[in-house]
C-alpha cells in the first residue's frame, strides 16, 4: 500500500476527521462562492463603502457573541438532550431580549455614536441594523451548536452554502440598484435569515412545549451558570480584542483605511475563521465526549494541531510571497495598498487559525476561569497600543505591528497552556 493510500485509509477510519471533513468541505464550498465573486464585489463596493460596512461588522461581531450569554455552548456540552433543548430555548430567548435592549440603549445616541466612529452623511443610520443583526446572528450560533449536538454536520454545511449564496446575490443586486453600503449590510442580514431556515428544520420533534416552561429554563440557567459567569466575559474580551482593531482603524486612520482592513478580513480572516470554526465545533463535541479519556483527547489535540498547520501554510505562504500582484489583479488597482497591510497581519491570522479551535480543550476540561483570564490578557495587548495612538503618532503599519505581534504571542501562550492541561488529563 502506498503512503498516500495509507493516509486516505487513516482519514476514513478517523471519526473525528471525517466529521471535520464534512463540516469543513461545506464551509469550503460556501467560501468558494463569495471568493469567485469577490473581484466583482470589490469593484462595486470601493474602500470607503467597505469601511462603513467594516465598522458595522466589527460592532455586530462583538454584540452577537453576547446575545446568548454563552448558553449556546451548554447546548453541546450538557448530558441530556432535554437539557440541551432547554439551553437552546434559553439562548434564543436571551438573544431576543439582548437585541431589544441594544435598540433601546442606542436610540438616543445614534448621532453622537456616528460622529465618534466617523460615520457621516447618513452612514450613522446603519447602526439601526445592529440590534436586528445581533438577534439573527445569536440565533445562528444557537442553531449551529444544536446541530453540532446531534452531529448534523451536513445540515450546517448546507446552511452555510445557502447563506453565502444569498449574500452574494443580494449584495450584487443591491449594488446594481445603487444601494451603496446598505447593499452590503442588508445582503449580510438576508444571508443569515435564509441560512437559518435550513437549520431550524432540525428542531422538529426535538423541541417540546415543556422546554419553554419558565421553571425549567431557570433550572437550566442555574445549572450552567459557569458559562455566562466565566465564558461571557471571556467572549466579550475575545471579540473586543479581535474587532477593536477595526474600530480603532476607523477612528484614527479613517474610513478608507478601515475599508482595506475590512476587506482583508473578508478575503482571508473570515474564510479561514469559518474553517477554523468548523474544526472548533467538532473538536468541542469530541472533547466533551472524550474528557474522561485523557489519552484519546491528547491524541486528538495533536492531530488537530498538525492538520491545521498543514492547511494554513498554503494560503498564507502564497499571500506572503505574492500578495501585491494577486490583490491588484484580483481586486483591482484601488486595492493595491492593502497588500502591504496584509503582510503585517499574516502572522496573527495564521496563529489564530491554528490555536482558536484548540482553546476549546480548556472549556471541555472545565477551565473556563483560566480561559477568561487569558481573553482579558489578549484584550489588553490590543487596547494598550490602540490607546497609545491617541498620544503617540504611529503610521498604520506601525500600529498593525504593535497590535498583531503581541496578539500572536498571546495565542501561542494559551496554546501551550491547553497542551499542558490535555497532557495532564491522561
Amino acid at each position: 500500500m502506498s503512503f498516500i493510500q495509507s493516509k486516505i485509509k487513516l482519514l476514513r477510519n478517523n471519526h473525528f476527521l471525517k466529521d471535520v471533513a464534512v463540516l469543513s468541505s461545506g464551509t469550503a464550498a460556501a467560501q468558494l462562492i463569495p471568493f469567485l465573486f469577490l473581484p466583482l464585489l470589490s469593484r462595486l463596493y470601493g474602500p470607503e463603502l467597505q469601511g462603513v460596512y467594516g465598522i458595522y461588522v466589527s460592532i455586530t461581531s462583538i454584540t452577537q457573541q453576547i446575545a446568548c450569554f454563552r448558553y449556546d455552548y451548554a447546548v453541546v456540552v450538557v448530558d441530556s438532550d432535554e437539557e440541551a433543548g432547554g439551553a437552546f430555548v434559553l439562548s434564543a430567548a436571551l438573544a431576543v431580549l439582548f437585541s431589544a435592549l441594544i435598540g433601546l440603549a442606542i436610540w438616543p445616541f445614534i448621532p453622537s455614536l456616528g460622529a465618534a466612529l466617523r460615520l457621516t452623511g447618513g452612514a450613522e443610520n446603519t447602526l439601526w441594523m445592529v440590534p436586528l443583526t445581533t438577534f439573527i446572528c445569536g440565533l445562528t450560533t444557537a442553531l449551529n451548536y444544536y446541530n453540532v449536538r446531534f452531529e448534523k454536520y451536513k445540515v450546517i454545511s448546507i446552511s452555510n452554502i445557502i447563506r453565502v449564496s444569498v449574500m452574494v446575490v443580494s449584495q450584487i443586486g443591491l449594488a446594481l440598484l445603487g444601494a451603496g453600503y446598505w447593499g452590503l449590510i442588508i445582503g449580510q442580514f438576508l444571508s443569515f435569515f435564509f441560512g437559518n431556515l435550513r437549520m431550524l428544520m432540525t428542531l422538529k420533534g426535538r423541541i417540546h412545549r415543556s422546554m419553554f416552561c419558565l421553571s425549567f429554563l431557570k433550572k437550566v440557567a442555574r445549572k450552567n451558570m459557569a458559562y455566562p459567569k466565566y465564558m461571557l466575559p471571556s467572549a466579550i474580551a475575545n471579540n473586543l480584542a479581535i474587532n477593536m482593531m477595526g474600530v480603532f482603524t476607523q477612528m484614527n486612520y479613517g474610513v478608507v483605511m478601515n475599508g482595506y482592513y475590512s476587506l482583508i478580513n473578508r478575503l482571508l480572516a473570515q474564510p479561514l475563521t469559518l474553517v477554523s470554526s468548523a474544526v472548533s465545533q467538532v473538536f468541542l463535541r469530541g472533547a466533551s465526549v472524550d474528557k474522561h479519556d485523557g489519552q484519546k483527547l491528547s491524541k486528538t489535540f495533536s492531530t488537530v494541531t498538525k492538520w491545521l498547520l498543514i492547511v494554513s501554510i498554503f494560503p498564507f505562504g502564497i499571500l506572503l510571497l505574492w500578495g501585491e500582484p494577486i490583490i491588484s489583479r484580483f481586486l483591482g488597482e484601488e486595492w493595491t495598498p492593502m497588500a502591504e497591510y496584509l503582510r503585517y497581519l499574516i502572522p496573527l491570522f495564521m496563529v489564530r487559525f491554528v490555536v482558536t479551535p484548540l482553546t476549546n480543550s480548556a472549556i471541555a476540561l472545565g477551565r473556563q476561569k483560566a480561559t477568561m483570564v487569558w481573553q482579558f490578557f489578549l484584550l489588553a495587548v490590543v487596547i494598550i497600543p490602540s490607546l497609545l495612538t491617541f498620544v503617540i503618532p504611529m503610521s498604520y503599519t506601525q500600529y498593525l505591528l504593535a497590535t498583531s505581534l503581541p496578539m500572536a504571542m498571546a495565542y501561542l501562550i494559551f496554546y501551550r497552556f491547553c497542551q499542558k492541561i490535555v497532557k495532564n488529563a491522561v
